[in-house]
């Protein structure tokens, strides 16, 4: 077997075959003697017809059958002596076998680029610090505060207002005609929360109970309800319930309805968690930009085939997110599929770049180290270890976890050779999360 290689672009190869004539020949007779045993002629027993008559017959099969294995038993040897990976399914071009010809076909594929790696020892990095003050631990306190409000009927009539709890019945329509979404009966939210467009919690203030109000909103032309995007709504409104919003005490009380043995230990307990997400945030940032470095450093090519996946997968994420939240997910415009696609090219760059410098400082991960993460994974969702496995491996999501292990090592070693300076920074956390 002859074998030749040639590179259309950095993420593409074509490669050639030759299979001489003596393995053509094998091959062929080989398949016609299967054909023989099996074939079902009328006027024939099986294995009993004649050679000239199989190859009459079922001529056109056989040569099918043989380009077919001579290809499959080939390709795979061909891609070993050349040390060469494909990651997108093979384009197969193939001669017509001939009995007294060599058999000569082609294989196009995408490939991971080859690229020099360089410059990813002594990364400049600033790494912001920030603190938890005081102020932040108050913040927190007053948003459990205010989820643990309860609603409670007013003691003097009186309008509504922001802040307040409103039972209401209301029903849009257009060009006369209910819109099924946008009628509720004896619905209760918060007035004040944006939960509402704007236009309807605007009109809804001020208004008293059993008041009722007919008034019209314009919804933007990028609202996620397509029936009603760019068009003007005409609302029927009925006030059936008003209820102010109490907060409860902060004492001791309402930190053991949270877990904790008193006031002290509940600020105790939401200082660490605010260091603890500020640190994350922190070594997120610094990653980003640990990668975002890396990729202009080595500019690399990423296979056409690679983004398209990534993007799809990133899209399903996408609408996953908001079926979730039993939204539909609005309609992807030209712009949103290029952000997608920009998103995937980035993400698959850094693995590309990732995964070299994991060959080439030999970082790799263990098996107890796949169990560690998984056992983690199960003690956080309160399932057993072997049930967490079992959805990985019927997933095939094992690899997946392993890349991520790598990466997540990748960037400690390269952390630990940065030169990494400390600046001082603040920044509101509380604000943030809200």
């Amino acid at each position: 077997m002859k074998v030749n290689v040639e590179a259309l672009s950095s993420t593409e190869k074509k490669v050639e075959v030759f299979i001489p004539v003596e393995e053509v020949k094998e091959e062929m007779e080989k398949v016609f003697r299967e054909f023989q045993k099996k074939a079902k002629i009328r006027g024939f027993r099986p294995g009993k017809i004649p050679r000239n008559l199989i190859e009459t017959v079922y001529r056109d099969d056989v040569l099918n059958e043989v380009s077919s294995r001579l290809i499959s038993e080939s390709f795979e040897n061909a891609l070993k002596e050349l040390s060469v990976t494909p990651v997108s399914r093979p384009r197969i071009t193939a001669d017509k076998v001939e009995r007294d010809n060599d058999f000569h076909y082609t294989a196009v594929f995408e490939v991971i680029p080859e690229f020099e790696l360089k410059d990813y020892i002594g990364i400049e990095l600033k790494k912001e610090k920030y603190e938890v003050k005081d102020e932040d631990v108050e913040r927190a306190l007053n948003q459990l505060r205010e989820r643990g409000a309860e609603a409670k009927p007013l003691e003097t009539e009186r309008e509504v207002r922001k802040g307040d709890y409103v039972i209401v019945d209301y029903e849009g329509r257009l060009d006369g005609k209910t819109i099924k979404d946008l009628k509720r009966t004896d619905t209760q939210f918060l007035v004040g929360e944006g939960n509402l467009i704007a236009e309807f919690e605007d009109n809804l203030a001020g208004m008293r109970e059993g008041e009722e109000k007919e008034f019209e909103v314009t919804y933007p032309e990028d609202f996620q309800m397509k029936e009603v995007a760019g068009k003007t709504v005409k609302f029927d409104l009925k006030v059936k319930k008003i209820l102010g919003r109490v907060l409860p005490e902060l004492d001791d009380d309402f930190a053991k309805d949270l877990g904790q043995e008193n006031l002290e230990g509940l600020k105790k307990k939401i200082r660490e968690d605010l260091e603890k997400k500020l640190y994350e945030d922190s070594q997120n940032k610094l990653r980003g930009e640990l990668m975002k470095i890396l990729r202009e450093k080595n500019p690399v090519d990423v296979p056409a085939s690679l983004v398209e996946s990534e993007a799809i997968r990133l899209k399903r994420e996408f609408v996953n997110n908001f079926q979730r939240h039993g939204v539909e997910a609005p309609p992807l415009t030209e712009e949103a599929e290029e952000k997608f696609r920009e998103r995937a090219t980035r993400s698959l760059k850094t693995s590309i770049i990732v995964g070299e410098i994991a060959k080439k400082e030999g970082i790799k991960v263990e098996d107890r180290e796949v169990d560690d993460k998984l056992a983690e994974m199960a003690k956080s969702f309160e399932v057993p270890f072997e049930k967490v496995r079992e959805v990985y491996e019927s997933n095939n999501m094992i690899g997946s976890l392993e890349a991520g292990l790598i990466e997540d090592k990748v960037f400690n070693f390269l952390l630990e050779k940065s030169n990494i300076e400390e600046g001082s920074g603040e920044r509101n956390q509380i604000d943030k999360e809200s």
